[in-house]
């Protein structure tokens, strides 16, 4: 039975050319128009230091965390800042007259930034200060752990400044540094292509609802059939699945071509991940999908219109329509994008192009599995409680 509607899926897929045009050419014709704006963009324009002001005050000198970490971002030919050192009222009179992105001012142990618009500059800007205040956490749990060590051990005297100066010295020497492991410098163009990425993984879910609406019976005569039939409810979802993830995938593989061969996007090192990534995203939006056509008792337009709206929706929370937008997000309701699957996917895109280590992309991809196996149990129980006064 599996097989049966499995191949029936299929067919009904690539006979929808609308459906075929949105889903399988509509990310290649974006992709091609991104290469047509961007071609020229970084080969003109290289990479300048941004413009940034530090309140040098007394909690910024005792932030050992944030200082050498500053200092290290402003040095070298490759420095991703010009900072400079300025009393608040100087940073402020800077800022006013365009002469710095931003300026970072430290009260207590937090850091405060203040900006004028929300650019690339001051994105990145941002960002990295986030980063370091993320480290800086981890430098205190360090610390409160090294000092009960030294307690239970019988060491009741101690420097607990220098402990925590030690460990600080430790994190700053091996991993608190963002690294760029793309074959070239930062290229914010890929950032673009990204997202383009994850709109078509998400966008997968019109494949899987359009199977859906032809299995329910208040939809279709398909479905009424259906309906009385003694196959199982799983096995209709998993066939449906299967033949939407098949077209799906021949998407993506033509998306990546166009991308490599004709666009040149240099994915450097992480083409592995990347499709992984990719494919996790897909199965994501297959089975949002599915819940949305099961769940919303309305017509086939009304469900269309419900899905777009929850991807486009994530999309923003995401930041895909600015990447300030995110950090927003995850500063006022992270819970937000921790149910988003959208976020999830560009953050392990972002993931693998700016950090070196692979412990948040995999808490992506298993977030997004969860994700999908939710939706999947959600719509089975929706399927099984379903009930028709006639057919």
């Amino acid at each position: 039975m599996f097989i049966h509607n499995f191949k029936y899926s299929l067919k009904v897929l690539l006979k929808n050319k609308q459906l075929v045009f949105w889903t399988l050419a509509f990310p290649i014709i974006m992709a091609v128009l991104f290469n047509m704006a961007f071609s020229d963009i970084e080969n003109n324009e290289k990479f300048d230091a941004v413009h940034i002001a530090v309140v040098d005050d007394e909690d910024f000198r005792n932030n050992k965390m944030f200082s050498e970490t500053l200092k290290s971002l402003s040095d070298g030919e490759d420095k991703v800042f010009e900072i400079n050192y300025v009393d608040e009222e100087k940073a402020k009179k800077m800022l006013e007259d365009s002469e710095i992105k931003g300026y970072l001012k430290i009260v207590g142990s937090e850091p405060e930034i203040t900006i004028n618009s929300n650019g690339v500059e001051e994105t990145i800007f941002c960002h990295v200060i986030d980063e370091i205040k993320s480290d800086s956490s981890i430098v205190q749990d360090l610390g409160m752990k090294y000092v009960m060590q030294k307690i239970r051990s019988g060491e009741y005297q101690m420097d607990f400044n220098q402990a925590f100066t030690e460990i600080a010295d430790e994190m700053m020497d091996s991993d608190v540094s963002v690294k760029d492991n793309s074959p070239d410098n930062i290229s914010f163009v890929m950032i673009e292509y990204y997202s383009l990425i994850a709109m078509a993984c998400m966008y997968s879910g019109l494949l899987s609802m359009t199977l859906m609406n032809y299995r329910l019976a208040n939809i279709s005569a398909v479905g009424k059939r259906s309906a009385v039939s003694p196959a199982k409810k799983g096995g209709m979802i998993m066939g449906s699945l299967a033949a939407s993830f098949l077209v799906q995938i021949i998407g993506l593989v033509m998306l990546y071509l166009i991308m490599i061969f004709y666009v040149k996007v240099d994915f450097g090192n992480n083409m592995p991940m990347i499709i992984l990534l990719s494919f996790v995203g897909s199965l994501a939006g297959l089975s949002l999908g599915v819940a949305v056509s099961v769940l919303i008792k309305a017509g086939e337009n009304a469900k269309l219109t419900a899905l777009i709206g929850v991807v486009m929706a994530g999309c923003f929370f995401a930041g895909m329509m600015g990447i300030m937008m995110k950090n927003i997000i995850d500063k006022n309701a992270p819970i937000v994008n921790y149910i988003n699957p959208v976020a999830m996917i560009t953050d392990g895109f972002y993931t693998l192009y700016y950090y070196n280590g692979l412990d948040r992309f995999y808490i992506d991809v298993i977030s997004l599995l969860i994700f999908s196996a939710v939706m999947i149990l959600i719509s089975l129980r929706g399927l099984r409680r379903q009930r028709y006064d006639s057919i």
